[in-house]
């Protein structure tokens, strides 16, 4: 992963998950890149749109979500330890969802303190470093892991914006996974 440079407040830190809790990161982007065998990813592709969701310790989450193929478990599993110790909280929420239409198609931000996307498949979450909303827009590669700092992270810290890409009507499918900490205030 490269450096964080501080030089630039506003650009992505690509380097370790707990640059984040910088005051100005607003987006740290993990380019250790979460390689799925496709022929595990193809059968959820085929039968999106769908919606998986779980919520509990890390190592308990898979219980509550479908028969998935090892590697996307494991990785849900990982992923989830990870983003559970970097937050300090014993339980998170997690979401696997197969998307076909235009799912969060405005730039927003969420309200929350720390969400976690994977695009495993199809394109990746737009997001822009801006306050403004029509900002210029970046795309996340599939595979590279986004944390997305929401409005509640903390006094001092700004959210960062960002939207599904918009896909209705382009044949398109997308497999995605999202990790929020516990629920606090709701969720955007």
């Amino acid at each position: 992963m490269a450096a964080l440079n501080l030089l630039e407040p506003c650009a992505p830190a690509h380097q370790r998950w707990d640059a984040i809790h910088h005051p100005q990161t607003r987006i740290v982007i993990d380019e250790d890149a979460v390689l799925l065998p496709r022929g595990d990813i193809e059968p959820l592709l085929d039968i999106a749109p769908f919606g998986y969701r779980a919520a509990g310790r890390p190592d308990a989450l898979l219980a509550d979500l479908p028969a998935l193929p090892d590697s996307i478990a494991r990785c849900i599993e990982d992923l989830a330890s990870r983003f559970a110790s970097l937050m300090q909280c014993e339980t998170v929420r997690v979401r696997l969802e197969g998307v076909t239409g235009n799912a969060c198609r405005k730039v927003h931000a969420d309200y929350t303190d720390l969400r976690l996307i994977c695009t495993l498949a199809g394109p990746g979450t737009d997001y822009t470093l801006e306050d403004d909303p029509d900002g210029p827009l970046q795309r996340i590669p599939a595979g590279l892991v986004a944390l997305f700092k929401g409005h509640e992270f903390g006094a001092g810290h700004k959210p960062c914006l960002h939207r599904s890409p918009p896909i209705e009507d382009s044949g398109e499918r997308r497999l995605v996974l999202v990790i929020d900490t516990p629920a606090r205030h709701g969720a955007g």
